[in-house]
Parts: C-alpha cells; sequence; structure tokens
C-alpha cells in the first residue's frame, strides 16, 4: 500500500519506521471513531433533553435487526441505551458522554499526530543524508554538467515538499476516509433512501477531484522548477559577488534576477488557481444537495427536528472528509513531482565505480604509466588522443603547452575523477580502474589553481585528510610548505578561522595552505595543477621553493604555465591538441628549438 501510494522508492525509507506508522494509523483510527459521538447526541439531546416538563424520556440510537436470522432480510429500528430518566439528567449524560468522547478523541489525535511526526522526520532525516552521500558519489563530471544551485534546490525546497507531505497524506488517508465511512453508515442506518439520494453528486465530486489533481501535479512540477532557479541564481550571484562588484553589474543581476522570481511568482498563482479552486467548486456542488436533506427528509419521510439536525450534522461529516481528501490528492501530486525530481538523482549511477573484486592499491614504489590514453568529455569529441608516458616513483614530471591543450586533463585521469575512453592508466603495474578509489586517492595529493579551502580554522583546513593530526605533525607540513610564518602572524595563529573560501588569506597564503593539506596525508603522489599560476612573484618563488624541497621525496605530477616551477622536473611534456609533441629535459628541448623553447622565449620576453 505504501508503495502505491508513496512510491517504491520514498516509500522504503517510511517502512524502516513500521512500527512508528503502525502507532500512528491505529490511534488515527480511533480517533476518527470518536467523531460520530457527536452524531448520536444531536436527536436525543434536540428531541428528548429539549422536552419541558418531567416526564421520563429515554435515549434511542438507529439500530438494524435482522429478520429470522438472515442477513438479506432486515428494517430499520431504534435502541434503548436508557430508559426512563428526565430530560434533565438525560442533558447531563449526554453532556459528560460528549466531554468524554471529546477527551479521548484529543489524546489518542495527539499521540497519532506525534508518531506520524516521528516517522515522517526520520524517513526525511535518512533520505536528507542520502542525498548529501550521493551529492558526494557522484563524479565531478555529473556536477559540472548542472547547475549547483539546481542540485540545492533538490536537496532543500524538494525535501521539504516531502517531509510536509508524508504525515498529511499518510495520515489524512487514514482519517479521512475511515470518517466519511463511519458517518455513512450512520445515514444509512437513519435512512438509506435519503442518502442514497443526496449521493448523486458523488460522480460530479470525483470528476472535480481528478481534474484538479492532475493541473496541480503539472504545475507543481513547474513550480519546483522555477524554484531551483531562483535557488541557482541567489548561489551563483553570491559566488561571483566580486565579479558583480567590479563590473557594476548589480542592476543587471537585479533584474535578470527578478525575471526568475516572476517567472516564479506566475508558476505559484498558476499552481495556487487549481490548488485552491477545489474546495469552492466542491462546496457549491454539495449545497446544490444538501436542501433535498430538510425538504425530503421534513415532507416525504416526516423525520423529526432531532433527527434532521443529526442528519445534517453526519452529512456535513462526510462531506468535510471528501473535501479533505481532494486537497490531499493535490498534495499527494504535488509530492510525487518533488519525489520524482530527488529520486532522479539518488537514481542516477555513477559513471565512475568501483569494480566488485576491486583490491587495495598497495603503497606506490615504482612508477606511474599511462598507456595509449584517450579522453573525452563527450564521445565524439576527444581531449586527448593516444598519450603515452612513463613516470618513476620519485621523479618529478611536468606538463606545458597552450590553454585547453589537456594538461590538466591528464592529472584528472590519474585520481579517477574521470575514466579514460581507451587505454589505461597503470600505478606500479596496477590498473587504477582494479584498485578501490579509497586507496587510490590516499596515496594522491593535490593542489589546484583554484584553491578551496573551508570556513573554519587554518588548523582544520589543513589536517582535512587526517583529521587526528597532531599539531606537530600540522606545523611539520605548514613549514614544509612555506607557511609557518604567515600562520603565525595571523591573530590566533593555526586556530585562526580563514573566512568563506579562505576570502580573508592572500592569493599566496591560500595556495601554500593547499600544499600543506596535501602534505598532511603523506602522499606518494603529489599533483600541483598550476599552483603559482596566478601568484604575485614573492608567493611564487615561496611555491617553487616549497615544490624543490619535495623534489625526490615522492612522484610529482605538474602542469604549470610559469615555466620557473619546473625547473627541477626530470621530465617536461609539451602537449599541444591533447597529443605530446615533445618531451625531454628542460636542456633537450631547448635545444629541439621547438614549441617548448618558442613558450620559453615567449615568456621569459614578456617578463624582461
Amino acid at each position: 500500500m505504501l508503495n502505491y501510494i508513496l512510491g517504491k522508492n520514498l516509500a522504503l525509507y517510511v517502512k524502516r519506521h513500521r512500527l512508528l506508522v503502525m502507532c500512528s494509523i491505529v490511534l488515527t483510527a480511533i480517533s476518527s471513531l470518536f467523531l460520530v459521538v457527536p452524531a448520536y447526541l444531536i436527536k436525543p439531546f434536540v428531541d428528548e433533553g429539549m422536552k419541558l416538563g418531567t416526564d421520563p424520556v429515554s435515549w434511542k440510537i438507529p439500530w438494524i435487526a435482522f429478520d429470522g436470522g438472515s442477513w438479506l432480510s432486515w428494517h430499520q429500528t431504534e435502541h434503548v441505551l436508557v430508559d426512563n430518566i428526565s430530560p434533565n439528567r438525560l442533558l447531563l449524560l449526554l453532556t459528560g458522554v460528549a466531554v468524554v468522547s471529546t477527551i479521548l478523541k484529543s489524546i489518542t489525535s495527539y499521540f497519532g499526530e506525534l508518531a506520524a511526526a516521528a516517522f515522517s522526520n526520520r524517513a526525511v532525516l535518512s533520505l536528507r543524508v542520502d542525498v548529501f552521500k550521493k551529492f558526494i558519489s557522484l563524479p565531478l563530471g555529473f556536477h559540472q554538467k548542472r547547475k549547483s544551485g539546481e542540485l540545492i534546490a533538490r536537496a532543500t525546497a524538494d525535501l521539504s515538499v516531502v517531509q510536509s507531505s508524508i504525515v498529511t497524506i499518510l495520515i489524512g488517508l487514514i482519517q479521512h476516509p475511515l470518517s466519511a465511512v463511519v458517518f455513512l453508515v450512520y445515514l444509512l442506518v437513519m435512512d438509506y433512501k435519503l442518502t442514497l439520494i443526496v449521493f448523486f453528486a458523488g460522480p460530479v465530486i470525483l470528476g472535480v477531484i481528478r481534474l484538479f489533481g492532475r493541473k496541480v501535479k503539472k504545475h507543481s512540477v513547474r513550480v519546483q522548477d522555477a524554484t531551483a532557479d531562483v535557488t541557482s541564481a541567489y548561489q551563483e550571484t553570491l559566488l561571483c559577488l566580486k565579479v558583480v562588484h567590479e563590473f557594476s553589474k548589480g542592476g543587471y543581476e537585479a533584474n535578470k534576477f527578478k525575471n526568475l522570481a516572476q517567472t516564479l511568482y506566475k508558476r505559484a498563482m498558476r499552481w495556487n488557481y487549481w490548488n485552491l479552486g477545489t474546495t469552492p467548486i466542491l462546496d457549491v456542488t454539495v449545497f446544490l444537495f444538501m436542501p433535498v436533506i430538510l425538504v425530503v427528509g421534513k415532507m416525504h419521510y416526516h423525520h423529526s427536528l432531532g433527527d434532521i439536525m443529526s442528519m445534517v450534522y453526519a452529512f456535513s461529516r462526510v462531506y468535510a472528509p471528501v473535501k479533505k481528501l481532494a486537497k490531499i490528492n493535490n498534495r499527494l501530486r504535488t509530492l510525487q513531482g518533488a519525489t520524482k525530481r530527488v529520486f532522479r538523482i539518488m537514481n542516477t549511477v555513477p559513471a565512475i565505480r568501483e569494480k566488485p573484486d576491486a583490491i587495495v592499491l598497495p603503497t606506490h614504489k615504482d612508477s606511474i604509466e599511462f598507456k595509449n590514453v584517450s579522453f573525452g568529455y563527450e564521445p565524439d569529441e576527444p581531449v586527448l588522443k593516444n598519450i603515452s608516458f612513463r613516470v618513476k616513483a620519485g621523479e618529478t614530471i611536468a606538463f606545458v603547452g597552450s590553454t585547453g591543450a589537456g594538461k590538466s586533463t591528464i592529472l584528472d585521469l590519474v585520481p579517477r575523477f574521470y575514466d579514460v575512453t581507451d587505454g589505461s592508466i597503470s600505478i606500479d603495474g596496477i590498473d587504477i580502474r582494479d584498485v578501490t578509489l579509497d586507496s587510490l586517492r590516499k596515496q594522491i595529493g593535490i593542489v589546484n589553481q583554484d584553491t578551496l579551502l573551508f570556513h573554519d580554522t587554518i588548523a582544520n583546513n589543513i589536517s582535512y585528510g587526517k583529521p587526528d593530526a597532531t599539531s606537530e605533525e600540522i606545523e611539520a607540513v605548514a613549514r614544509a610548505a612555506n607557511a609557518h610564518n604567515f600562520i603565525m602572524a595571523q591573530p590566533k595563529g593555526y586556530d585562526t578561522v580563514i573566512g568563506d573560501q579562505g576570502t580573508l588569506l592572500s592569493g599566496g597564503q591560500r595556495q601554500r595552505i593547499a600544499i600543506a593539506r596535501a602534505l598532511i596525508i603523506d602522499p606518494a603522489i603529489l599533483i600541483l595543477d598550476e599552483a603559482a599560476s596566478a601568484l604575485d612573484a614573492e608567493s611564487e618563488t615561496l611555491i617553487q621553493k616549497s615544490i624543490e624541497k619535495l623534489h625526490g621525496t615522492r612522484t610529482i605530477l605538474i602542469v604549470a604555465h610559469r615555466l620557473s616551477t619546473i625547473i627541477q622536473a626530470n621530465h617536461i611534456y609539451v602537449i599541444e591538441s591533447g597529443e605530446i609533441v615533445e618531451f625531454g629535459t628542460l636542456n633537450e628541448l631547448m635545444a629541439l628549438g621547438g614549441r617548448f623553447r618558442e613558450l620559453y622565449d615567449m615568456q621569459y620576453r614578456n617578463s624582461g
């Protein structure tokens, strides 16, 4: 049943809390049964309790008697609950019953809703954590093709819809139908002919619910998509706020955001047209049939005032759950749209996966080898073509070439941020696709041009890869990265919080923190992707000294535009259009007089 209502994916999370679900359903069902008590109180209250004088009265309720013990032959009768009681005492008795039933209904309703809140929040808690884990597990290629704001909207706005809807839908689908059935049985016992006449409105009501439900689902999807666009705009503008200020584009960005916000407003209003329209349409439909009870009940079936008031109350209590079920149907359609978007991400199969029999990669001691490696981000657009080279453990190799030639892509293939299209990459003779991702990446330290730091202390940023690192270990790698002196000059030294993405530090300081962070795990392989390309001369010199300290202690792969940072490299590979066009030592390439010499002369001529 849960699979049918919530969908198989979401139901799996709810089923983990079966006991709470059952408690909530049982308590809600009991609470719903107490709703019918007032219907049994109205008739005796009006017809008997309001009589003047002291003549004894009785409390009777509608009943069914079967003729000759057959279920097929029956007639309506009344069952006496209390007989020979004064009207005033009957009023006191009815009032007491009403108070007790109200208290019991309130208690069962409270604990039922509490259990429902518990299982829904626990289910969404598990789902929210799993969505976050999924985001982390998906490869870089997945995230690079999507707006981060859109993904954030899936994890926030859509999950908020899920959280707010589960309880309303599951409890409502128990409470409201049960309430309607209980009152319907009461009405059928009171007067089944009159009840059937009124229920000719049923097909009209169901038609309205179905029509409005379809429209609500369609517009709900559009609202959530527009919400994702607005969230993306927030996130992107905040990330690029410095650029916005630099070019005085605040007005332009505000207008662009205004258009997105207006689109969201229009879609939200269209959703409201249909979502809010259900109730008045149903009210009109039911109101047209309600006079039938009064007219036919009085003129044709000769019911007493108490009978008619009791039946009008019961009919209203049948209609109220139907109206709420229509709203729940709309809510369910909205939930289906949100769930579909969330689980579209959850069911995404990562392009980078471990083999079932993947092995742990031993500590790198021999070599890294590319054999005829080709790669493209898109199937028909190769970025690398037939790349082959071998670097021995402890050596430093560098890749140079034009922007967009594929240098950084080569480095991204080593930790399996992407998988090769053709060929293979092996470490110590083992194909990296045959080892676990954890054992591979724990041997690799990476420093990128765009340094990513957390809004945390310097010490915590450095020890990110090794949370249990001692202060001595943190200081040692900071010294190796030429970062210790500037760190000690900070207000709180290693305990200084560096701001969002490290904005309270200079570019050179952030890079040296990143180098220290890469070294804390004592990597056998160090990848430096243009680590000094955007730094001033002093910072570049410090970064270069940091790299020189590491020379020979681990295998280092460098991508550099600043050729001064690769002087110590054992081998240099020149990459153009995704292919190796030259390779050799610095002196060999200079003597060759080819592309490397051209890049060298161009850089130093411009700097001179």
